[in-house]
């Protein structure tokens, strides 16, 4: 019964040690070839707190070892495919966010995670190894979208999503004579939007013709998405008016003159 319950007791020490802290990042994200990356991360605790909080490190996740990926102290000994590429990213005092740039082939399906306070492991740290994050490298940008804004039909916007805010995708127009607006914001954990919207005055002369948004990326990838504008030409009555006025100005004068005629020889 004693060994049983010592076990029971160190147990019950290490999990509740795990569940005193958290680690928050995405378990997968996806970086656009060439150019850069935010992993977003963040880590709280309710107990066990760290001595240096300020302090942490990335490695690769592998079977063996622990392979630099970030060290500010030892950036020389960072693995070959992160060295020189990976800067951390401080917004609050509890963050552990990561930039990659560039983003090369040798990152895709890295598993990587952060530690904080790696120079100080006791029985109650946590086990930090345990949330990582999987690097998927895409050589091909996302397309804009392209929508006409409900309401406002001289308006039209292009939309690109991003996942760093280093490199803002430049959204720009075939019709490059009307004017444009861009905005820019974060609207998710390592995901931002910029919008172009351009002020469209179409003429009769653009029916059937394309409306393009180009989108040039960092590392100077590019996409484009175009749709087919359909304009409706305004209706021209002028072949029917002009013949009724002239029709009753003729009929006015023809009656003006024949009651001057009556009146005078009657």
């Amino acid at each position: 019964k004693f060994c049983f319950r010592n076990m029971y007791n160190f147990f019950r020490y290490i999990f509740r040690s795990s569940m005193a802290w958290e680690v928050k990042m995405p378990r997968h994200i996806k970086g656009l070839l060439n150019s850069c990356l935010v992993i977003p991360c963040t880590f709280d605790y309710d107990q066990n707190p760290p001595r240096r909080p300020d302090r942490v490190v990335w490695y690769q996740n592998v079977e063996r070892g622990y392979p630099l990926v970030y060290d500010n102290w030892n950036p020389g000994q960072v693995i070959y495919a992160f060295r020189g590429k990976t800067e951390r990213i401080y917004s609050t005092s509890k963050t552990c966010s990561l930039r990659i740039y560039p983003v090369t082939w040798s990152h895709h399906r890295q598993k990587i995670y952060p530690w904080v306070d790696p120079e100080n492991i006791w029985s109650s740290t946590y086990r930090f190894f345990d949330t990582t994050v999987t690097i998927e490298v895409d050589s091909t940008p996302e397309k804009p979208l392209i929508t006409f804004l409900e309401g406002q039909p001289s308006k039209v916007s292009c939309t690109a999503l991003y996942t760093c805010p280093k490199d803002v995708p430049v959204l720009t127009w075939n019709y490059d004579s009307m004017p444009t607006s861009t905005d820019t914001k974060e609207i998710a954990k390592a995901q931002w939007r910029t919008v172009s919207t351009l002020m469209f005055t179409a003429s009769g002369n653009d029916n059937g013709r394309t409306l393009t948004c180009y989108a040039t990326f960092g590392g100077g990838r590019r996409q484009e998405e175009r749709i087919i504008l359909r304009v409706k030409s305004a209706l021209n009555y002028n072949h029917i008016i002009i013949p009724i006025v002239v029709a009753i100005g003729i009929a006015v004068t023809f009656g003006v003159l024949c009651i001057f005629i009556v009146k005078r020889y009657k």
